[in-house]
Parts: C-alpha cells; structure tokens; sequence
C-alpha cells in the first residue's frame, strides 16, 4: 500500500472515526474527513486532514469527499431518531449504496462498519458468529444495518469492488459521545439507571472504542481482510451487572435497581411492531431495541478477526474504565 494513499472517512470527526483517522494518519495515509457542518478536526490527529461537508443522502456531497480516494472507510450513521424505520434506511441502507456506487466509479477499496445488531433476535438465544446469519430485526436500527450489508454487498460484487463488513459489539469508552459511553452515564444520572433479567449472569459483549479503532484500521490495510465479515468484541467476562454499577459508580451514584426482563418485553412488545415497521408509540416504554441487548447474554465470537488478522484487544476493561478518552 502506497503511504500517499488517499483514504475517506465518513464520520471521521465522531466517537470511532476520530480514532481511526489517527490511526491512518500515523500509518502515512492522507485522510478526508467526511460529516454533518460544523463538525471539527480533532486536536490529537497532529497533521492536516481535509474535512468535507455535507449529506450521505446527496450524491453530489459524496462524489466531492471522496474525490481521489482509493479506501473509503464508511463509519457515519444516524443517530438521535431510534424509532424512525424511514430515516435510519435512508442515511443507514441508501448512505452505503451511495457510498459503494461512488467507490465503484473510483475503483476504490470499501470497509462498512455495521453492527452486531444485524444478529437480531439470534442475540437472545446463540453464540453470534459471522456466518450466523440474519435474525429478526428488533428495531429501525437492526433493519437499517441488515440493508446496509445486503446493499454493500452487492453492489461491491456488481463492480468488482473489495469489500470488507466490521461489526462492532457493545462499543463504551469514558469520555465521548458514544451510547455505552457519556451517554448511558447522562442517563445514569437522570435516572439511577437500570439492569434488566439477569444481569448477573448475562455477558455485556463490550468492545472499548480503541480496541474497534484498531480492528477497523487494521481491517482497512490488511488484504486478507478483503471479502470478510468481522465481529468486534473484546470478549471479557464482564457482565450487565458490573458495567452498569462501574458506569453508574462514574457519577457517584449505586448500583442501578434491576427490574424482571418478561415484564419489560411484554411492555415494548405491545408499544411497537418491527415486522409492520412500527415504532415506538410511547418513547417513555423501552424499546425492543434495546432490551434485545441488555437484556440477554452476548455471546460475540471474535475468532476470525483474531485469528486471520492477529488483532488483539490492547485497552483492558480495568483500564477503559479508568480513563478518559
């Protein structure tokens, strides 16, 4: 791989991408940031990047980001709208369609970060592994992952694109925005939080956001990472239960109260449809999303990436909870 390699970042300036893009820059790659106005470049990166503006859903935006590019490595997803079926397709699916016609126009190498939300229902009752395949989606943001694959996949095949599927699990780490991270200890503190069913026994599937930054780089230049499909879990024993009391411990706070899972899903299941693409009708109910996670043991079988591309987790759970990021 030539260290002048031009590489796109679709949410290079967010909680991975900004780790990735470190990444590259320090392999020599040149790198262009691709996100939301108003986004900034990241102080610790130490060399230009190009930051280029705009939406995953405008052709025109992406042809202009990924202007000389030969890697696109396609992070950016929606977030904020959980329950929305319409727009988590549109940017999720449709995003990475755009994203893989353009690097085929390119001829430029694609990695798609999905998520082990493509698992569906398979999460409550299985070890995850890669040729699992789909289960039942529980939510917009499974259904949207699933498309996101499919579309990725054929469109790479259709122009001969290389192409390589990330799917990180549980992704935490202090000191950013992410949904495991400063986000669950926000709502930690609004609420006091909360274990669901047995959360004792039931493995949480983390992955710390460093130890998914360097799979994805790794995947990202290794070319025995072309054609396959990545779980990404560190694959400690640490269970619902002590990560919720080390996140709620963060902001001084006790050990969250645990409520009976059967009741919960009883409750989401009659407030939205996934199969009729029906959110949630009261967003005070937990989704089904969600409890398709907290609720279940995660069984995520990393072998492959371990075993093909010899990545290794480096940021122990110990040490990702004493940092922040």
């Amino acid at each position: 791989m030539s260290v002048r390699q031009r590489v796109l970042v679709t949410g290079g300036t967010g909680f991975i991408g900004r780790r990735v893009v470190k990444r590259l820059l320090e392999a020599g790659l040149d790198v262009t940031s691709f996100g939301l106005a108003g986004e900034q470049s990241d102080p610790s990166w130490g060399r230009p990047v190009r930051i280029e503006y705009g939406d995953l859903r405008n052709i025109e935006d992406v042809i202009r980001a990924a202007r000389d590019t030969q890697l696109i490595i396609h992070l950016a997803a929606v977030v904020g709208v959980p329950g929305d079926y319409n727009m988590q397709w549109q940017v999720i699916a449709e995003g990475t369609r755009l994203v893989c016609e353009v690097a085929g126009a390119l001829n430029a190498r694609v990695v798609v970060a999905s998520s082990i939300a493509v698992y569906g229902d398979l999460i409550q009752r299985q070890v995850c592994r890669e040729d699992s395949g789909f289960g039942p989606w529980q939510g917009a943001y499974g259904r949207a992952k699933q498309g996101q694959e499919t579309i990725a996949r054929y469109v790479c095949q259709a122009f001969n694109i290389p192409l390589t599927i990330i799917r990180p699990a549980n992704v935490y780490g202090l000191g950013g925005s992410g949904a495991w991270g400063d986000k669950l200890l926000e709502y930690i503190k609004a609420t006091g939080g909360a274990v669901v069913g047995e959360a004792e026994r039931n493995n949480a599937g983390l992955v710390h956001v460093e130890n998914l930054a360097d799979a994805i780089a790794l995947a990202a230049t290794h070319d025995q990472a072309i054609g396959q499909t990545f779980n990404v879990c560190d694959e400690e024993p640490i269970t619902w239960r002590q990560f919720m009391n080390d996140m709620a411990a963060q902001v001084g706070l006790p050990p969250p109260p645990s409520y009976p899972l059967a009741e919960l899903m009883a409750a989401a299941k009659a407030n939205e449809d996934p199969r009729l693409l029906q959110g949630p009708r009261d967003t005070a109910v937990p989704m089904l999303e969600g409890l398709n996670l907290v609720g279940f043991d995660n069984r995520i079988d990393s072998s492959l990436i371990r075993n093909r591309l010899k990545w290794v987790p480096k940021v122990t759970y110990q040490t990702g909870m004493s940092r922040q990021n």
